[in-house]
């Protein structure tokens, strides 16, 4: 169900809108662009957490790899 709301743009961006091929309605871009948009932000913070994560293990990885390597070299 959509609703119907107010916003204000400024008029570069309504121009920019209107000069898209086969012109998509306004709320129609506008949407989309807010989809991506959040999609984005979602995309970043499960990039953030697994860097995150990925941090606070690098000691402990290292050290196995390392621990891997001297049996290699023997």
């Amino acid at each position: 169900m959509k609703k119907k709301i107010s916003i204000s743009v400024s008029q570069n961006l309504l121009k920019l809108i209107d000069s898209l091929p086969d012109s998509p309605a306004r709320s129609q871009v506008i949407e989309e662009a807010l989809i991506f948009y959040f999609k984005s932000r979602k995309a970043q913070a499960r990039e953030k957490k697994d860097l995150d994560i990925f941090n606070t293990k690098s000691k402990s990885l290292n050290d196995k790899a390392l621990d891997v390597l001297e049996y290699q070299s023997d």
